[in-house]
């Protein structure tokens, strides 16, 4: 059994917010230490009106700012406060700041200031958690400050609302499961009344009024797009050593324009009340409250749980083993082809570069930097997906370090890395392929979560979850290039261990297997992904490696069962033991998150079940932490003005003997009818007898197709 994930020493970031606190409440629950709060307040209004008092911001929640000072003592915790400085410098959604670069008018900079003097004040501090729920304009944010600081982001709350089990309304449930008292302290949305204003959104009444608000109006339920802001004054007893009060006559309504209102405070206003008795030295039995968010969705339970038959030995005979001590003497080609507004680039290596990998890693990029600049305005911003072969994976920190200055702006391409050993030629420590997008940038979309969550693993590092590109021969369509995934458990970033007293290594397997499919299934959903065109499951040892091939087929084709994702009339109300237990609010609300169908059979009304998108398992030496399996997929999204389905962009076609290898290939690419379809990879484990043709390769030991049958190799054409 592995230790158990790290302690963090957390800052929490405090608007006084219901999703700063409950946040804060899960770093607790996920054993993390809260060393400090920091808070930022609007600059002074130099007009006295009501009308003038609340001042917008992108960025912080203002609104009851007077109160935050209170928090020191209702919590027990340094509070240390900053005034906001400078205003939506930069509104675009992803924010970023060169380093270096002086660039400090946005408001997201004074974060950065208030941040640094915490940690000046406590050494120890090493992580910042914020209430980002769904805002990816708040979190990119926060992420750029705190990566830069060196602290860890923590954003439980991500996604939250789409987390297991789903239920409408969910997250305020949770709230007042676990005793918030959640005052609103402003409106800003058709439907929703002054007549709100400084109610306990906790309360059922209050809920349904904000519902029918939202319902007539448009927007979220849980405040997400401003349509109103609130204030917790209390909460569990072991948590908060007092509660705020506030007299009557310390708060008055504030106006602004287009129905905004808000609590104005009077100077000095609220006072904490002191809990004393056996309340505030209670255990921590308030954990048993918060809902635990589960790792496995309905569907991912469900495979985990079936039992896998005995993998069969199903070994086609090659003449691969034979041919394999010729594998040194191969040289790589690069290889550039363009087809429409996309562009390949394979195999680039740089072994004359010297014999350290960073050395070459240089050498790849100065390559890569030449041949880009003939697509000039085109540079490596462009680039959205990676494909990095090392010859060891103790070589990948000092080559990420140089391939992470390729990229200046938000949202790098999505990569995948793994290490093929002694299939790369001899001398070669890394090989590297590209594809770059010429197109607009601003009609890519990127989704690049760097914090900790409970939804999928964070991405710390120069390369994105997802990146989405529009096909270019449908517009309808976009191609979603997503990084590889492996199992690690999203809170803690380890990798998913054995359960005790179950150390069954198989089992264990099955488990990792689904949860790096389950992380793939997350992310699709989030980036629109109605299909995939195909899978691709990289694995190594220990073990029968072809056992695991054959798993991960079986994997592959259950979850594309249309029988898997139908749900029973009487299937779950979204209560779960926990919520009957200490929710008792049930469906009082409506989430206006909703997941794109994945897989998205209605997509395809002339076939109940389509065709399986295709698959292989690719045998390599080494996975990022020492992973057994790695799952990498391109998959498809689909605009609102797609009327059907796209089945598989991407064929795979396997062959069994590596006789005629070259000659094959060359056949198979020649027959290809459309021009833009003859991109292709090749997955060989002799793959010097393609070396001479214009395709990617990717070297391996080892590849099985669909049934788990062992190929001489497979070769993936994309039409995309």
């Amino acid at each position: 059994m592995a230790s158990g994930p790290q302690s963090l020493n957390v800052i929490g970031l405090m608007s006084g917010g219901k999703d700063s606190f409950f946040s804060l409440l899960h770093c607790l629950v996920n054993n993390h230490q809260i060393v400090a709060l920091a808070n930022l307040y609007p600059q002074p209004s130099s007009c006295h009106s009501s009308e003038a008092e609340d001042l917008n911001s992108y960025m912080y929640q203002t609104a009851g700012h007077g109160l935050i000072p209170l928090y020191a003592d209702t919590l027990g915790l340094p509070l240390y406060r900053e005034m906001i400085s400078g205003g939506a410098a930069n509104s675009s959604k992803d924010y970023y700041i060169r380093e270096n670069s002086g660039e400090t008018d946005d408001e997201t900079e004074s974060l950065f200031v208030i941040l640094k003097r915490v940690m000046l004040a406590h050494p120890n501090a090493n992580a910042v958690c914020s209430g980002a729920i769904l805002s990816t304009y708040q979190r990119t944010r926060i992420e750029s400050v705190a990566l830069r600081l060196g602290l860890t982001p923590l954003s439980y709350l991500w996604q939250y609302p789409l987390l297991p089990p789903p239920s409408p309304g969910g997250l305020l449930d949770d709230m007042a499961a676990i005793g918030l008292d959640v005052r609103i302290v402003k409106v800003a949305s058709g439907g929703l009344d002054e007549d709100l204003l400084w109610c306990n959104l906790m309360s059922p009444a209050v809920r349904k009024k904000i519902e029918s608000g939202i319902a007539r109006f448009g927007g979220s339920v849980l405040g997400e797009g401003g349509e109103y802001e609130t204030l917790v004054i209390d909460g569990p007893a072991k948590v908060w050593k007092g509660s705020i009060e506030v007299q009557d006559h310390e708060r008055y309504v504030g106006r602004g324009g287009g129905g905004e209102a808000w609590v104005g405070l009077t100077e000095g206003a609220g006072t904490v009340k002191q809990k004393i008795g056996e309340g505030i030295v209670s255990t921590e039995k308030w954990k048993e409250w918060i809902r635990p968010i589960k790792l496995w969705e309905r569907e991912f339970e469900t495979l985990v749980a079936r039992p896998m038959g005995p993998q069969e030995k199903n070994i086609t005979k090659g003449n691969w083993e034979l041919l394999s001590s010729m594998q040194h003497f191969w040289e790589p080609r690069a290889v550039v082809i363009k087809h429409g507004t996309m562009l390949k680039l394979s195999n680039l290596t740089a072994s004359e570069n010297g014999t350290d990998a960073s050395e070459q890693m240089l050498g790849i990029n100065f390559k890569l930097l030449k041949i880009l600049a003939e697509y000039s305005p085109c540079n490596a911003n462009d680039i959205v997906f990676t494909t990095i072969l090392l010859r060891s994976m103790t070589d990948f920190a000092a080559v990420n370090s140089v391939y992470g200055r390729l990229f200046t702006m938000p949202n790098p391409p999505a990569r995948v890395t793994v290490a093929c050993g002694d299939a790369l030629p001899e001398g070669v420590k890394l090989m590297v392929s590209y594809v770059v997008d010429l197109d607009l940038r601003s009609a890519r979309n990127g989704l690049h979560v760097q914090s900790r969550s409970y939804w999928a693993p964070a991405n710390i590092g120069p390369y994105s979850q997802a990146i989405s590109v529009p096909w270019s021969q449908q517009k309808e369509y976009s191609l979603v290039y997503v990084a590889g995934q492996i199992p690690l458990v999203p809170a803690s970033m380890e990798v998913l261990q054995a359960e005790e007293g179950k150390n069954e290594h198989i089992e264990l397997f099955v488990k990792r297997m689904y949860l790096g499919l389950q992380h793939l299934w997350r992310i699709g959903r989030v980036m629109n992904v109605g299909w995939w065109t195909g899978g691709l499951a990289f694995v190594t040892g220990p073990g029968d490696v072809q056992a695991k091939a054959r798993l991960a087929w079986e994997a592959w084709r259950q979850v594309h069962q249309l029988e898997l994702w139908e749900k029973d009339d009487e299937e779950e109300d979204g209560l779960d033991v926990w919520y009957r237990r200490y929710g008792g609010m049930g469906k009082l609300g409506k989430n206006t998150a909703e997941a794109q169908p994945l897989p998205d059979f209605t997509r395809f009304p002339d076939s109940a079940s389509p065709n399986i998108p295709g698959f292989m398992a690719v045998e390599v030496d080494e996975l990022p932490r020492g992973c057994e399996i790695e799952w990498q997929s391109l998959g498809v999204a689909y605009q609102q003005s797609a009327t059907r389905g796209v089945g598989s962009l991407v064929s795979y076609v396997g062959l069994k003997s590596d006789q005629d290898l070259r000659l094959k290939l060359t056949d198979i690419l020649s027959e290809v009818k459309f021009p833009e379809n003859i991109q292709a990879t090749v997955y060989a484990p002799n793959a010097f007898l393609v070396s001479e043709i214009d395709v990617q390769i990717i070297p391996c030991r080892a590849v099985w197709g669909a049934e788990g049958i062992r190929l001489a190799c497979c070769i993936a054409l994309y039409s995309g």
